[in-house]
């Protein structure tokens, strides 16, 4: 069996596990001013060969936060949370203070590797709060449900087959339905001042039976510059 390489920027040598029989914290509705900001917990696989399902290759929104402190706490737990164990990576690396010789990116909290050389981050994603009022728990974690659109920007010109995949969070939504109407309109800016003929290639998702994405994929495009645009609609995880 692979040896399971832990890294962390404290004196804990082994990863928190799952709290599999932790009750949920009492939720309480916050007073006053709503919170300005949101922090996301996001949890992204990645993979150095072409054949992987588009549906693993999506991130996951594992959870989100008024708190940032226990966002950063969620997000190292948050695979065992998912169910994974230690011992399924070849390497983890987990970041729990602000050591100085972490090398994975200053939002990412957990970079491991798996088995099939595939690459698993967890990593903390920064919005501002365009909702309103919340359902917050006593930890900071958001109860309410939401719906995220993900824009995952692909370069082929680094790497033919599978490409180099960047992700990030365009708009946070109580519905889908919102969720899927800003997806059409987002990368044509205000007033259509971007048209879809200034893109090589711009396909939506009607329902159509020859879509070759998954269906939660609202948009496809293709740049004058090469790049590969695909927005999605994801669904927070319920806590």
């Amino acid at each position: 069996m692979a040896t399971t390489k832990i890294m962390t920027t404290t004196k804990t040598e082994q990863p928190e596990q799952p709290e599999q029989q932790q009750q949920q914290p009492a939720v309480s509705k916050k007073a006053g001013t709503p919170p300005e900001t949101l922090y996301h917990v996001k949890r992204v696989f990645r993979f150095p060969t072409p054949g992987h399902a588009n549906e693993i290759l999506q991130p996951s929104i594992r959870a989100t936060y008024t708190d940032l402190a226990a966002a950063k706490q969620y997000a190292c737990r948050a695979l065992f949370a998912e169910g994974y164990q230690p011992e399924q990576f070849l390497e983890l690396h987990m970041r729990r203070g602000p050591g100085t010789n972490w090398v994975y990116g200053d939002g990412v909290l957990v970079h491991a590797k798996t088995a099939d050389e595939g690459l698993v981050t967890v990593e903390l994603e920064t919005t501002a709060n365009t909702i309103g009022e919340l359902r917050v728990a006593d930890d900071g974690r958001v109860q309410d449900p939401l719906f995220f659109l993900v824009q995952t920007t692909i370069d082929y010109s680094m790497d033919w087959s599978v490409g180099q995949r960047q992700t990030a969070i365009q708009g946070v939504f109580r519905t889908s339905q919102e969720a899927e109407a800003r997806a059409r309109t987002v990368l044509l800016g205000e007033d259509d001042e971007v048209s879809k003929s200034d893109f090589a290639m711009y396909g939506e998702n009607v329902g159509q039976e020859d879509w070759p994405f998954d269906a939660n994929v609202m948009v496809h495009a293709v740049g004058e510059n090469g790049l590969n645009i695909l927005l999605a609609v994801v669904e927070g995880q319920a806590s």
